[in-house]
Parts: C-alpha cells; sequence; structure tokens
C-alpha cells in the first residue's frame, strides 16, 4: 500500500473538500502558485465559476438546497464540465484532443497537478470524482493520483474574517449590500451544513486542515505530499505580515583592500558603503515593523504572535531554541501587552521591533544584521547561499565564451535550467528554496530575508507568482529592500524601498544588465539613476512575460560576433557599462 501510494504519478489531481467559507479558493490559489513555483504545471478549476455559467448569474440560498431537485441537476451539470475540462488538461489534450503539454528547452514534459476547488460535500459527490479520475476504462493508460484536501472550520473569528472576505469578493454577491450578502451566504452555508459528510474512507489519500492549519491530520499521505504539500499547508494563514528580502551590503572596493592589504575572497566582509546599507536597513526596519505592530492592535484578526512553538514563528520576551514546554506554556497564557515587549537572544538586553531574520552563512549577509547593541537572533541558512558555479567559480561569461563555447550556448538557450559543471542550475535553487519559502510562510511577524542575486531571484518569482524559469531577468538592485505583503485571495503585494543612495563606484548601475538582457519589465523600476523611495507593483496584475522580458529565442547557431549574453547576471561580480557582456559572478563582491 506505501509503495503503491508513493509512486509519483506525471497526473495529480487535489479535490477540495469543505463548506462555503472555509478558505478552499484561498488554499487552491497558495497550492497553485507554490506547485507552480516548484515546477509543476498547475490549474485551479473552480466549479462554482461553471455553475454561475449554466445558471446564467449569481444563486441564491435556495439554490444550495439539496431537495431543489432542478438546482441539484444544475449543480451536477456544472461539476461534470468542470471535471470534463480538467481531465483534457490534465492528459495535456486541447479542445480536439491533441497533445499539447509544456516542455522546458531541455528538459521533459513537465507533470501536471489540477485543483478541483468546490464543495465536494457529500461521500456520493467525492466518489463520483473518483471514479471519473480513475476509471479503468475511462482512463486506460492514464494513471491519475487523487488526494483530498477538507478544510474544517469552527474558530468564530476566524469563520467571521473568511465570510467578509468572501461576500467582499465573491462574483455571488458583487453589487450587493453588504449585511444582505452575509445573510444570504449564511443561509447558504447551513443548507450545505444540512448535508454536509466529513471524509472518513481510510482508504482513501487525503488531509484535514483545521482552522487553517491549526491542526492536520494526514492519512495515506507519502511521496511528494508528504514532502513538500503537507508543510506548505501547515504554514500558509491568513493573519497579514510584512516580508522584507534585500542583497547583502557591499563589499571592500579596490581602495578599502589595499589599505588593508587583501584579496577578494567569498568570506570578504562589508566595506564602507555596507556598513553604511547595514546601519541604513535598521532605521527603516525599525520604522516598518513598529508601524506593522500598531497596525496589527486594529486589525479585525491578527494571529498570536507566540503561536506554536515553531522556531520560525514570532518569539519574543527572549523566547529561543532553548526555551521548555513550562516556558511556552507561559508564554502562550500571557496577556497582548506582553507583545510589547521584545528580548534579543541574549535572553536579556530589550529589542525596539519583533523580527525573525535568515541570512546565508556569507559573513557580508550576516554583518549585514549586525545591528549595534541589538542582538537579534539570526537564523544562518546554507539554502541561502549564492548559486554555486562548480568548476566555473571566479570565470567570468566572456572567459566562458571563449573557452567553454558548447556549454556557453546552452547557457543562452535555457539559462535556468543549465547546470554549471560540478555545481548548480537555477532549477536546482527552487529544491533547496522549499523550506524555506515554508519557514517564511509560516511566520505571523515581519521577516528579514538577507540573501543574494540568483536566491533572491527565485524567491521574488514566488511571492509574485510569475514563471520561475524567467527568474534570471528579475532585477535585484544593490541598496534596496523588496517589501511583500499579503493581498487579499492568497497573493503579495510588491512594494520597492530604496534606503540608501548607491556609490560612485555603482552608478550608473552597472552591476545589473541592460534591459535588452531581459531585465523585468516593470517600467518603474528603471535603472538610470537612483531609485524612486517607493514602487508599487498593483496586486493580481498577471504579465505576460513575452511582453515584458524581451526575451527571444537564441538562433541555431551563434557565431562569436552575434552571440547574445544569457539574461543572468551575479551574485557578486559587477560590470563594466561599456562591456558587451554581463560579467558572470565571481565569489567575491556584493
Amino acid at each position: 500500500q506505501r509503495l503503491r501510494l508513493t509512486k509519483k504519478n506525471s497526473r495529480l489531481v487535489i479535490v477540495l473538500v469543505g463548506l462555503p467559507g472555509r478558505g478552499k479558493s484561498f488554499i487552491a490559489r497558495k497550492l497553485q502558485n507554490f506547485v507552480t513555483w516548484r515546477g509543476s504545471d498547475c490549474r485551479v478549476f473552480n466549479v462554482g465559476k461553471y455553475r454561475r455559467q449554466a445558471a446564467d448569474g449569481a444563486c441564491g440560498a435556495d439554490f444550495f438546497d439539496s431537495k431543489n431537485e432542478a438546482a441539484a441537476e444544475l449543480r451536477q451539470k456544472a461539476a461534470s464540465l468542470a471535471m470534463q475540462d480538467m481531465l483534457k488538461w490534465l492528459d495535456n489534450e486541447d479542445q480536439d484532443g491533441n497533445c499539447s503539454g509544456t516542455t522546458t528547452p531541455t528538459h521533459h514534459r513537465k507533470d501536471r497537478v489540477s485543483i478541483f476547488d468546490a464543495t465536494n460535500s457529500t461521500h456520493e459527490r467525492r466518489a463520483w470524482v473518483l471514479k471519473e479520475c480513475t476509471c479503468g476504462i475511462k482512463r486506460a493508460g492514464k494513471p491519475t493520483g487523487i488526494v483530498f484536501v477538507e478544510s474544517i472550520c469552527d474558530d468564530k473569528d476566524l469563520l467571521h474574517a473568511n465570510f467578509m472576505t468572501k461576500v467582499n469578493n465573491s462574483p455571488d454577491y458583487k453589487d450587493m449590500d453588504v449585511n444582505d450578502a452575509m445573510e444570504d451566504l449564511l443561509s447558504r452555508v447551513k443548507k450545505y451544513e444540512e448535508a454536509y459528510e466529513t471524509i472518513e474512507d481510510d482508504t482513501q489519500s487525503y488531509i484535514k486542515i483545521f482552522n487553517l492549519s491549526s491542526k492536520m491530520l494526514v492519512n495515506h499521505i507519502y511521496g511528494r505530499m508528504a514532502k513538500s504539500i503537507v508543510p506548505a499547508l501547515m504554514a500558509w494563514n491568513i493573519g497579514t505580515r510584512p516580508v522584507f528580502i534585500c542583497r547583502t551590503g557591499e563589499t571592500m572596493n579596490e581602495s578599502e583592500r589595499m589599505n588593508r592589504r587583501c584579496s577578494m575572497s567569498r568570506s570578504e566582509n562589508l566595506g564602507r558603503q555596507g556598513l553604511m546599507f547595514r546601519d541604513a536597513l535598521f532605521d527603516y526596519m525599525k520604522v516598518e515593523c513598529l508601524d506593522f505592530m500598531s497596525r496589527r492592535k486594529k486589525a479585525e484578526f491578527t494571529p498570536n504572535l507566540n503561536t506554536g512553538t515553531s522556531i520560525s514563528g514570532m518569539r519574543n520576551r527572549g523566547l529561543s531554541r532553548g526555551t521548555s514546554s513550562t516556558n511556552l506554556i507561559s508564554l502562550s497564557s500571557q496577556n497582548s501587552e506582553d507583545e510589547d515587549e521584545y528580548v534579543g537572544a541574549d535572553g536579556v538586553t530589550p529589542l525596539p521591533f519583533p523580527c525573525h531574520i535568515l541570512s546565508s552563512t556569507m559573513p557580508r549577509a550576516r554583518q549585514t544584521v549586525e545591528w549595534k547593541d541589538k542582538p537579534y537572533e539570526v537564523e544562518m541558512l546554507s539554502n541561502l547561499n549564492p548559486l554555486d558555479k562548480g568548476d566555473f567559480t571566479g570565470q567570468e561569461l566572456e572567459e566562458l565564451e571563449v573557452k567553454h563555447p558548447e556549454w556557453y550556448n546552452k547557457l543562452v538557450a535555457d539559462p535556468f535550467y543549465t547546470r554549471f559543471p560540478g555545481g548548480e542550475c537555477y532549477g536546482d535553487l527552487t529544491s533547496r528554496l522549499e523550506s524555506v519559502v515554508v519557514d517564511i510562510e509560516q511566520a505571523v511577524g515581519p521577516v528579514l530575508v538577507v540573501s543574494h542575486v540568483s536566491v533572491l531571484q527565485v524567491l521574488v518569482a514566488y511571492f509574485r507568482n510569475t514563471p520561475v524559469e524567467s527568474c534570471t531577468s528579475i532585477e535585484i538592485p544593490l541598496n534596496t529592500v523588496i517589501k511583500f505583503t499579503p493581498a487579499k485571495g492568497g497573493g503579495w503585494a510588491e512594494s520597492s524601498h530604496c534606503v540608501l543612495p548607491p556609490s560612485p563606484s555603482n552608478s550608473p548601475r552597472n552591476d545589473l544588465p541592460s534591459l535588452d538582457n531581459g531585465v523585468w519589465g516593470n517600467s518603474s523600476l528603471s535603472l538610470d539613476g537612483l531609485r524612486p523611495p517607493l514602487v508599487t507593483t498593483p496586486v493580481g496584475t498577471q504579465l505576460n512575460f513575452s511582453d515584458h522580458l524581451g526575451m527571444v529565442s537564441p538562433p541555431d547557431s551563434l557565431s562569436s560576433s552575434s552571440r547574445a549574453a544569457p539574461p543572468i547576471w551575479g551574485d557578486h561580480s559587477k560590470r563594466n557599462s561599456t562591456a558587451s557582456l554581463p560579467k558572470f559572478p565571481s565569489e567575491n563582491i556584493l
């Protein structure tokens, strides 16, 4: 049984189960983003959309009465249409039944994960879903894994927050008075509750989520579901909190190295400009985090900062890895006023604001958050270290173009999946950053991540919900903090804040490739001069990467005069503004 369930199928269906207002659509969108970022094709099939089309608009609470036979027939029709479309997509078929799957330049066809988003509230409906997806006759030769994910919620505050989100955003309640919409929703929920049957069949693979991850129950869950999906489901929460990411401060310039009689190295320390950024970063974080705590007190629903025993949850009053279970119980019973008291990693020194800090193990990253007399606990993770260039460490693109033209052509054709000999490719970063994403998602207070360009490009792709394969073209400016805050529906709102003007040696921005090399296409993210203090990316904007990134397929053969540089730039090195190619990252600066 375990061997059978551990087998990885190229087709997986995640079937959501739960009453209205239990966060199913929130879970669906978060799942889609996470699974797509991990490298699979994923699509949500929302039965409610099909139902609105079949019913020619929104439906009142009576439509969901189990005794309403005409409505039940229409609901089944909508579910059948959604199922039909889902199975076609899952089998990589277009409307004419032709195969149309997604492939990468150097990889096989991606596996596909579909999310069947509906209440699926009865044993009968779930049995129908299971039969349609796994029928030995209809689905012969198309093995498909099925996992049910049931969202159960009885927390009154959480339910109210979910209901308010639904009445304010659901197409069913568009242009409807909030009070009338809430009355209709509660009536609809009551109709569903009359016929609702929770999952009890232990022969099936299922996950039960209680109150949006405060507790979970899993049954027959193995393989990638256990390794990746379950931790992600446990991490997601609807609490608002800011996530800040930035590059490390600048290391020493040539003049500073000469004065100190030292050479470039991976373990190089921050230079004068880097130390200035460190201090400016602290001032910025102090303002942002104190503002967050002020607004948090006024919020309608906020998770306790001492939620659970997670190392990544907000810890105040000196809570550290050595805290005993007795102390945890004591902390959880304290009133909300105690959240105003924050103590450093030494258990004694008062801290001005709460923040969970993650950094790479590089000295320059650790030094970026070594704030004077403020002993914040910093979790140093090798997962956040820059892309490993293997045998090509320290070499520039110009050198590789001449010495290794065959490999260089592969890099131009596929900068995301081309692996450096003895090292990594960008695709490898998603694997080692999975746990970091879960760490960030499960936090209920401010999080700061200090890392390097390659790593941050992959993280930004996750928060932007944009194709991770195109992340090599995302700009990560120096001396700038990119801030992400949860937005409605499970997405993230983005803003960019330059906290320190660039040093003369970096102006104009010669540490980044030109726009012709495929930089992020938002005009507000220009490379000319100093970035404005605040740049906001509209929430929910779907970007067409063929338009925005300006990337074209490379020619079949590349001569030395026409060969284009791949849209990739360094974690460390800087490029001269007159150079024809961006330098490949050496190991030594930034």
